[in-house]
């Protein structure tokens, strides 16, 4: 289905047939139970998991998901809130002064929320109890992003969270599909899966599809621009941080080849040439990468970091209806 028409008409997304941002509906449906019930004084907590990797598409389906229930939240309560790169924010300090400016309703990501997971669970997570403690009274809804849903404490992951959204990557590395598990098959998961990180140790309620591209509003290109100028600058930042001063080139080879890493260390069987699908790089790089660390002669070819159960679907139902829509379905 389609959302927003007359402010993504047809042209606005490469490969677009009709006017709006396409949604599937199912996830749209549920979408909507949270928009409608976040003014009883309720606050939702979503999270966007990334099947244990990383670069599959979790911050674009955020924003598709992010802008679909503030037009929602629009129509249904009279408002006129946005959703703008500043709704995005990549760390968990950051993330509780947004939450505090932004107006009632509104619904705001945490990007990569490294703070909330049982290896980061540090200086930040005074901030994020704090968050928590307060969210209620401001009647928001919040979209965590990660890269795994087992590396969540028990709490988020199975009683404070109201959905699971996994995205993974299908036919060669292509990004666009993703799992919905509510309530009950959330915990489920969790439970049989966690031991050995397994996403079928139990079933999804329904899948989907998603396009390629950022959905922002009022201002679509512009704000595009400025979440991943935003990235970038957070990338660096984290970068420096841990290795004192290093060029955007040493930080970015630092960054593929520890995510490199981290996908090897969880999906031991994956070759190298998988890996490198996923990265965009030559075979030899990602044996370079593995064995030998950050060569000076690396180079990313069309790299991402290069950048300026269910309240109103019944699961066994939407199981047998659903479908996964191509990523470039519009």
């Amino acid at each position: 289905m389609k959302f927003l028409e007359s402010l993504y008409p047809m042209g606005t997304f490469k490969g677009q047939k009709t006017d709006g941002a396409y949604i599937n509906e199912y996830l749209a449906k549920n979408l909507n139970v949270y928009a409608k019930r976040l003014k009883d004084d309720m606050h939702f907590l979503l999270i966007i998991a990334g099947n244990d990797s990383v670069g599959n598409g979790k911050s674009t389906i955020a924003t598709h998901i992010g802008a679909y229930l503030t037009n929602k939240i629009n129509e249904l309560h009279g408002v006129n809130n946005t959703f703008t790169s500043k709704n995005i924010s990549l760390n968990a300090k950051d993330l509780v002064k947004q939450s505090f400016d932004s107006p009632k309703l509104s619904v705001n990501v945490l990007d990569e929320g490294d703070d909330l997971t049982t290896h980061g669970m540090k200086q930040d997570a005074v901030e994020l109890k704090r968050y928590f403690r307060k969210c209620r009274q401001l009647n928001q809804i919040l979209v965590l992003i990660i890269p795994s849903f087992f590396e969540l404490p028990k709490f988020y992951a199975m009683q404070r969270s109201h959905c699971l959204i996994n995205v993974k990557f299908h036919d060669d590395f292509r990004r666009g599909v993703f799992d919905f598990y509510g309530p009950s098959s959330k915990k489920k998961l969790y439970i049989r899966g966690k031991r050995e990180w397994d996403y079928n140790a139990g079933k999804p309620d329904f899948d989907g599809g998603f396009f390629s591209s950022y959905t922002f509003f009022p201002e679509l290109e512009k704000e595009i621009e400025l979440y991943k100028k935003k990235k970038y600058t957070d990338m660096v930042d984290d970068a420096t941080e841990d290795g004192g001063s290093l060029s955007p080139i040493q930080i970015e080879r630092r960054i593929v080849a520890q995510s490199m890493r981290a996908v090897k260390q969880r999906q031991p069987k994956i070759t190298h040439k998988e890996l490198g699908l996923m990265f965009h790089v030559a075979d030899r790089t990602v044996f370079k990468y593995l064995n030998e660390g950050f060569g000076e002669n690396f180079q990313i070819e069309n790299s991402e970091f290069r950048s300026s159960r269910s309240d109103t679907i019944k699961a066994k139902e939407i199981g047998k209806n659903s479908s996964q829509p191509s990523s470039n379905t519009l």
